[in-house]
């Protein structure tokens, strides 16, 4: 199999994609088949650092905007909260797309274009996405056969603006290929996709019977060289790990709060990574770092808190740790929030619960709750991981 990743590179940056098309490529190169990747922007770079085969693609900016102004929004949005209520949820993948420029025929037709060109170069013979619109109206153009990463949550929002404007994008695309309008949710979701889902019936809503969907329990791959925090557990001391994006908790409110759950001479330590974070720090209990190497972290860990995100919920189940999550208003991350929750793997907070009282309160059931992270640790396990993806892929419209 010759296998062409072509990979979302929102301007506003994401990690989240990259760990599982790494996981992929990964998997796919070890059980002998080629790899190669379509991506642009700080994605296209972190591929090259590692060694693979890229194709660059056009940027991306915020909205379609001028490169200056959208580093401009990128920089605010990382320093600000969204004023939404608490209890509610916003946006849709459909939103996500409009937000990061794609809902654009003028961008969509150049990223087709190029998307083909790399197919034809590489002569690739399946494709696989993590949510790149240039994929699907690639494969509608070539007729690759194509997988894609998947969750039930991203299926919503059709009929809104968001959708509207992305389904006028990319009807000018199809139509300069000759192939006929098809609405968003069939290009990105119809069967013709194979869906691949990162996690297990338990935390997602998809009909695991479905002959076009593959649940493969967890795709993880290393994104950041080990050396990156030489990480040195202090003997006999169990942790606490902590990473929150945008849209959940401040910098400012976990080092107001935190230091006062985590004491000196408390039972934890407590580790917080974010980008934000110039260079390490300590308050009581409480370490600051740029980054944590979850995987070298989680093993010691008796409690994740975090924003909700499909990886780090999955990486800390994968070790049997429960979470505490502050998902914020974003959809996606609420959905996850939920089904945890409903599993009896830990709770959901919203922003405004984020105080001592409530963690404290939390903490004393961590038994109950890492019995069940425990139990879905091994069903994490059972679905085979980025292997099975793989070997789904390879079957795929063969």
């Amino acid at each position: 199999m010759r296998l062409l990743i072509s990979l979302f590179s929102p301007a506003a940056g994401t990690w989240g994609g990259l760990t599982r098309v790494v996981a992929i490529a990964e998997a796919a190169r070890s059980a002998g088949h080629e790899v190669a990747f379509c991506a642009s922007g700080y994605l296209e770079a972190a591929l090259r650092r590692h060694g693979y085969k890229v194709y660059a693609t056009p940027p991306t900016t915020m909205f379609g905007l001028p490169a200056f102004i959208s580093r401009f929004l990128e920089r605010r949005s990382q320093r600000l909260s969204l004023p939404v209520k608490p209890g509610r949820s916003i946006g849709n993948v459909w939103m996500v797309l409009l937000i990061s420029g794609l809902a654009r025929s003028s961008y969509l037709r150049r990223l087709v274009e190029e998307e083909i060109k790399a197919a034809r170069a590489f002569q690739a013979d399946r494709l696989f996405t993590d949510l790149d619109p240039g994929a699907f109206l690639t494969s509608a153009v070539t007729g690759l056969p194509l997988a894609s990463a998947y969750a039930h949550i991203i299926t919503h929002g059709s009929g809104t603006l968001p959708w509207k404007l992305i389904r006028r994008a990319i009807a000018p695309v199809l139509q300069a290929y000759g192939l006929p309008a098809l609405a968003p949710e069939q290009l990105f979701f119809g069967e013709s996709v194979l869906k691949i889902i990162p996690s297990i019936p338990e935390l997602d809503d998809t009909d695991p019977n479905r002959s076009d969907v593959r649940y493969v329990g967890q795709l993880i791959g290393p994104i950041q060289p080990a050396s990156t925090v030489d990480f040195q557990p202090e003997p006999g001391r169990r942790y606490v790990f902590v990473y929150v994006g945008t849209g959940s908790i401040s910098l400012n409110r976990l080092r107001d709060i935190l230091p006062q759950v985590f004491p000196s001479n408390g039972r934890w330590i407590c580790l917080v990574g974010a980008q934000s974070i110039d260079s390490p720090y300590r308050l009581g209990a409480v370490e600051f770092h740029p980054y944590i190497p979850a995987e070298a972290v989680l093993p010691l860990c008796d409690w994740t808190i975090c924003h909700g995100g499909q990886n780090t919920i999955i990486h800390s189940l994968l070790h049997g740790v429960p979470l505490l999550i502050f998902p914020g208003p974003i959809f996606e991350r609420r959905y996850n929030a939920r089904k945890v929750e409903e599993a009896g793997a830990g709770f959901m907070g919203e922003v405004n619960e984020f105080t001592v009282e409530w963690l404290r309160a939390s903490f004393t059931r961590q038994t109950e709750c890492a019995s069940r992270a425990a139990a879905l640790r091994e069903r994490i396990r059972s679905y085979g991981g980025a292997p099975a993806a793989v070997e789904a892929i390879a079957e795929w419209g063969g």
